[in-house]
């Protein structure tokens, strides 16, 4: 679906408003070419469903997920057998998807169940979906069991959470163990609460570093069936529905490293709305991203994309790209200085660290600026005149508490 007018005057609008701004003054390497071309209509394309299976599949499909579900009742024996076939049959998805937003919660938490089963990594995308509007506790944490089952380690902060509820603890906790194990980590036969909290934080830790599954020999979802998908998440920010746009940001910042390459194609999209999402979204994956940084790199050249360009560089962990961050230190506008100044900090590059202190004592710099260049400063090491000024910021409260709290919070991330 193309944007609707408001959609399209907005994007104008930015793009516009970024031509009439000051242009910076280039210093660093040169910069790749930037070619952007309509990624959008070629997503298009790709997120059309394909033919569905002839209409005798699936009704037979269906008929075995009413039985594997117990919607219908059967002797054991029907149970076992259609149980059985559900689980090998190349088109279980279409039984089990809509389960997952049965309104009988042991219906769902079956349907999450059985996806694991039948070994079909695709389903981690409608699991997700799931998992992010999932109000019933104990089926939160047969999502998230599955969603490990399946290779996919963001499930493992659910059910760290869930062992925390007395309601759901138990079955997370037993849960917790099979995944665990299965991923040969080492347990005493009877492992306490704060052993497999540990474990699963370690899980967690090691998914948004790396974006890699643990599991050994975790299933691959179809290459073909996985780019449709993600084609359909990432065209939804040329519609005017929120709730679509909200769920694809769900999925691709909780699908690890197998969303990155088509968010890479989508930046080079030539209208500065679809490319937006993707930047943004690649910057919160983080180091698991890192294989987008050269695709990035472009769009430093592009004034409407430059600031998210400079900040998904700094959270990826690309440090061979500093060189062409370091010019916007000095660039006439301040959301640029502000963006180079946290994205060198995060890198750690020592070359900048000089200019990031002139930048924090400069009185007459914007907040934003110093704000920055004091989190930058953090981002090295101890720094006691730049952890005053974020405590002073904190007590005057002269400067957003909320963003003062996230960057404390990710201050607490980076590595010592």
């Amino acid at each position: 679906m193309r944007a609707p007018f408001t959609a399209i005057a907005t994007s104008v609008l930015l793009v516009a408003c970024a031509k009439d701004a000051p242009q910076p003054t280039w210093s660093g390497p040169p910069l790749p070419p930037l070619q952007l071309h309509d990624v959008l209509a070629e997503f298009e394309v790709l997120a059309k469903a394909p033919p569905a299976p002839p209409e005798s599949t699936q009704r037979e499909v269906r008929d075995l997920a009413d039985i594997a579900l117990r919607l219908v009742e059967a002797d054991a024996r029907l149970f076992a057998r259609a149980e059985s076939a559900l689980l090998a049959h190349a088109h279980a998805p279409l039984g089990l998807e809509p389960a997952l937003k049965h309104q009988d919660a042991g219906v769902r938490a079956r349907a999450a169940w059985l996806c694991a089963r039948t070994g079909q990594a695709i389903l981690q995308l409608p699991l997700l979906l799931a998992l992010k509007d999932e109000q019933d506790p104990d089926t939160v944490v047969w999502l998230a069991s599955a969603l490990l089952d399946l290779g996919n380690d963001a499930g493992a902060a659910w059910l760290a959470a869930a062992i925390d509820d007395a309601r759901t603890a138990e079955r997370a906790g037993a849960l917790a163990i099979e995944a665990l194990r299965a991923r040969k980590v080492e347990l005493p036969d009877a492992p306490t609460w704060d052993q497999l909290r540990t474990e699963l934080r370690r899980l967690t830790t090691a998914w948004r570093n790396t974006g890699a599954p643990s599991l050994p020999n975790a299933p691959e979802p179809d290459p073909k069936e996985l780019e449709r998908r993600l084609a359909a998440h990432l065209i939804t920010p040329a519609g005017w529905q929120l709730r679509p746009v909200d769920e694809a940001r769900f999925v691709l910042r909780n699908l690890g490293r197998r969303g990155v390459p088509m968010m890479a194609r989508m930046v080079h999209d030539r209208g500065h709305h679809p490319r937006t999402m993707p930047l943004e979204e690649l910057a919160k994956l983080g180091q698991s991203a890192s294989s987008a940084a050269d695709t990035v790199l472009p769009l430093l050249g592009d004034a409407a994309s430059c600031a998210d360009a400079i900040r998904s560089l700094g959270e990826i962990g690309a440090p061979a790209h500093a060189p062409f961050l370091r010019p916007f230190l000095d660039d006439p506008q301040s959301e640029l200085r502000t963006a180079a100044t946290m994205a060198l900090g995060k890198l750690r590059d020592e070359q900048s660290r000089p200019t990031i202190q002139k930048l924090l004592r400069a009185a007459d710099e914007t907040r934003d600026v110093r704000v920055g260049a004091a989190f930058a400063l953090c981002c090295f090491g101890d720094d006691a005149e730049a952890a005053a000024y974020l405590a002073e910021r904190e007590q005057k409260r002269d400067y957003d508490e909320s963003v003062l709290a996230q960057l404390r919070e990710r201050l607490a991330t980076m590595p010592k």
